[in-house]
């Protein structure tokens, strides 16, 4: 007897807000007519869901996401980046214990290999037409990143879903979707390794917009683009006696989803209270200036920020750090925020004395200060990577020439090794464009906290210092 499936997905949503009320009216209106027509369906999510660079998710740590995720109803999630990379361990296990959503992560547990917080490693879900799907969930590890950030433990990803998948048959799943947040190249490369045991893969990550199914070794992969701009719909015709291959046919498309589409008023309600939220979160007064601070000077104060919070002899800020300055008066923690996207970790590194001289001359050349860089955290996307900043150093540059460079009053030597507090883009020459950073050494990075927070406690303990109670 041949039954019938449909897969809703989106993945990649990043606090687009404005598109979300009207996705999700979008969505809610497409499950009633399934259901009128009595059509099994799936509604799933790819992950970065959630992203700590909006306002309203940091000012509700969170929080709000969960109430939009279960208020459209879906069946489970992926975790991505953005759910992990940004969040405290605390918060990552937090959110996934009160989610009333499924988050689903088989590649990444703690570090006794317990599953984190709430997540699971997979799900089996019985429809109303009685056909039983297993779904998992796995994440791009980048490297060792969270076992040094989260003190997290990878697992083998292919090796993961074999397992899963075995015992998902084995408890009578009729098909397995793969929710993945590896990104597209992955999907198609992993699908080979998973041939004959994953039916479909439901991408996100890499923000592709598919506006077809792509099948790769009997693996069909969708994926629905980014930040709300679409609705995925995956049709499947189902032969579940057929043990060899229980998809007889399938057809997939996008639905774009446009400023013009209907907006869903309880999704409105959600996010109009998490704004009240956010709107007191902001309006903390951090430091009052009597002057503007231009682009440069905030970058300058923020070298002073982390040259602090490591208790480093030099402090070293990239002009992206901040897209703009700060007027005077009351200094906000929204102020802040607002010109301060980028989601990068303190970081407490060495480098020698000769390459702090690389860098300083760098920073005077356009061809390398006006490189764009985008990922690794940065928002906006494209952005300059900018001048360097610096705090514990100085030197004399005129007509092309470096000298009279001191460290705390001292003669630099350029075999020495120097202690910097920084941002993570500078352990990456390939990232931040200054290959002097190149054979850098790490030795600490901030996990519970990023660059921009770094610089709101500076500011108000500076602000404190001047204005003792």
């Amino acid at each position: 007897m041949k039954k019938t499936l449909t897969i809703i997905h989106t993945n990649d949503l990043h606090g687009n807000y404005e598109q979300l009320l009207r996705q999700s009216a979008y969505i809610k209106n497409r499950i009633s007519e399934l259901k009128a027509q009595n059509e099994s369906y799936l509604l799933l999510d790819g992950g970065d869901h959630l992203d700590m660079s909006i306002n309203e998710c940091l000012a509700t740590n969170g929080d709000m996401h969960l109430d939009m995720l279960a208020d459209v109803g879906y069946h489970a999630m992926s975790v991505g980046n953005n759910e992990l990379l940004r969040s405290t361990p605390a918060l990552i296990r937090e959110l996934s214990l009160k989610s009333k959503v499924p988050w689903l992560l088989l590649n990444l547990v703690e570090n006794d290999g317990n599953i984190i917080g709430g997540m699971k490693e997979s799900l089996l879900v019985t429809l109303t037409n009685d056909v039983k799907v297993g779904l998992f969930g796995a994440t791009d590890q980048f490297g060792n990143v969270y076992e040094n950030k989260h003190d997290f433990r990878n697992r083998d990803t292919v090796t993961s879903i074999k397992k899963t998948v075995a015992d998902l048959k084995q408890k009578g799943a009729d098909i397995i979707v793969f929710l993945s947040h590896l990104g597209y190249d992955a999907d198609v490369k992993i699908a080979k390794e998973v041939s004959g045991l994953v039916d479909v893969i439901v991408g996100a990550h890499t923000h592709t917009v598919l506006e077809s199914p792509v099948e790769e070794s009997g693996v069909i992969i969708v994926q629905a683009g980014s930040y709300g701009q679409y609705v995925g719909e995956l049709r499947l015709i189902l032969d579940i006696e057929n043990s060899s291959n229980k998809i007889e046919g399938y057809e997939g498309n996008l639905s774009e989803i446009k400023l013009e589409s209907d907006i869903d008023p309880s999704m409105e309600a959600i996010l109009e209270k998490g704004r009240m939220e956010t709107n007191e979160f902001l309006s903390e007064v951090l430091t009052v200036k009597d002057t503007p601070l231009l682009h440069k000077d905030v970058i300058q104060l923020m070298a002073e920020a982390v040259r602090d919070h490591w208790n480093a002899e030099i402090g070293l800020m990239y002009g992206g750090a901040a897209v703009a300055g700060l007027q005077s008066g009351n200094v906000t923690k929204g102020d802040v925020l607002n010109i301060c996207k980028s989601m990068h970790s303190p970081v407490l590194i060495e480098l020698k004395g000769e390459q702090i001289l690389g860098l300083i001359k760098d920073s005077y050349k356009e061809e390398v200060s006006s490189k764009l860089v985008y990922g690794n955290g940065f928002r906006p996307h494209g952005i300059p990577i900018g001048s360097l900043a610096f705090s514990g150093i100085n030197w004399d540059y005129q007509d092309g020439v470096l000298s009279n460079v001191t460290v705390n009053r001292e003669r630099l030597k350029e075999e020495k090794v120097y202690k910097i507090g920084t941002g993570t883009p500078m352990l990456y020459d390939e990232v931040c464009g200054y290959s002097s950073v190149k054979g850098n050494k790490l030795l600490d990075v901030g996990k519970t906290e990023m660059v921009k927070d770094v610089f709101i406690s500076f500011l108000k303990k500076t602000n404190r210092e001047l204005n003792p109670v």
